[in-house]
């Protein structure tokens, strides 16, 4: 990140990393305060997901990654909305391939801090 940066995206850049080491530790917790009541999650698995079942498969280990390598490409602003779009890597089973996805996470300003409204992760082919 550089001084010229915008605080806003120097937040959401610390959020999406933050999230990301939460969602492969499992930590519920720390992931509820960045999940919208309302959020929809379009699954690489080819499902569409509310926040709460997501949150759900998580703790009882029915999503569960051993690792998680993300990378942000692109964050543009929009009012009170941003949108982030990247690429990962996830390890599900220690020791396996990993699974390349691209992926787009939608933020929107609450209460001071940023909430996301909306996620969609596809897998795509090995290089």
């Amino acid at each position: 990140m550089s001084d010229s940066t915008p605080d806003w995206q120097q937040e959401i850049e610390r959020i999406e990393g933050l999230c990301v080491e939460a969602f492969v530790a499992r930590d519920i917790a720390a992931l509820r305060p960045y999940f919208a009541p309302a959020l929809l999650v379009n699954s690489p698995l080819e499902r569409v997901n509310e926040g709460a079942q997501v949150l759900d498969l998580l703790q009882r280990g029915i999503i569960a990654h051993s690792s998680c390598e993300a990378t942000i490409e692109h964050i543009r602003r929009h009012g009170d909305v941003v949108v982030v779009m990247g690429r990962d890597e996830v390890v599900n089973e220690p020791g396996t391939e990993p699974v390349r996805r691209r992926y787009t996470n939608v933020w929107q300003a609450h209460d001071g801090g940023w909430r996301m409204i909306a996620r969609h992760a596809q897998h795509v082919q090995p290089r």
